[in-house]
């Protein structure tokens, strides 16, 4: 893959793949702080800031030429968000529940925020208006607000664009992908940290999983059309179709 001109030489070393992953490991330190002991938990100021000009600065990734993507990384950009909510849901609501059952996890805990990911989001989105002194709507409205305006740039930026570029030079496309879809799924479960003692260890696993593929996916995009571009549009679509399904709900 071609690195776009953006940074320059001096910021090299932070390219490199050990490099890169200390800094993926210190974000998510940050991540995890900010949703944790600082007080405005559970946004993520300073992670969504750093994350996203660390890489406008380091450089190494393509947007490439708009009219050089192909007819078919469009049509993927809009069935792959489609297809990762799917397979979310397959996870969440069939597989998951399946493979707890199997180790012996009652159906009362299952469906709970223990394991329940649904369930431990709105937990933490009331931990949130009682830290905040506000309704948990209002909570909702700015913390998913925020996602969908910052995520896909910012995360596409870091994960995709500084991260698994600075590996895939060195490891090859299967392991970078690995590695930094792994940390970017790590990284969600940060957001569950303000539930603090009752940290839900079971539905923080399942977003790891599911953002896991998700990275995953968003990497081949990247790979197949050499520009960062697709995979931010398919990114925002990802977080739309469940931000409409939340506002279509009631009414239907």
């Amino acid at each position: 893959m071609k690195p776009a001109s953006h940074g320059t030489e001096s910021f090299e070393e932070l390219r490199t793949p050990a490099a890169a992953i200390v800094i993926a490991i210190l974000f998510t330190g940050v991540a995890l702080l900010e949703n944790t002991l600082l007080p405005w938990a559970p946004f993520y100021f300073a992670y969504a800031w750093l994350s996203t000009v660390l890489p406008m600065g380091v450089g190494g990734f393509t947007f490439g030429e708009f009219r050089s993507i192909r007819r078919g990384t469009w049509i993927a950009v809009v069935l792959l968000p489609f297809t990762l909510q799917g397979l979310g849901a397959v996870w969440s609501n069939w597989l998951y529940p399946t493979l707890l059952t199997g180790f012996g996890v009652e159906a009362a805990s299952i469906s709970s925020s223990a394991y329940d990911l649904g369930t431990a989001l709105q937990e933490m989105l009331v931990a949130a208006a009682q830290r905040w002194s506000t309704g948990v709507d209002q909570i909702q409205f700015y913390y998913f607000g925020g996602i969908l305006l910052w995520a896909g740039l910012g995360e596409e930026l870091f994960y995709r664009g500084y991260l698994y570029t600075s590996l895939r030079g060195k490891w090859g496309f299967t392991l970078a992908a690995v590695a930094s879809s792994g940390l970017f799924g790590i990284r969600h479960a940060t957001q569950l940290g303000l539930l603090g003692e009752n940290y839900p260890w079971g539905a923080a696993l399942s977003w790891v999983v599911i953002s896991f593929l998700a990275g995953l996916a968003l990497c081949w995009l990247y790979e197949k059309s050499k520009s960062l571009l697709p995979s931010i549009l398919a990114h925002y679509l990802l977080n739309l179709i469940p931000a409409a399904s939340m506002l279509l709900g009631p009414s239907s």
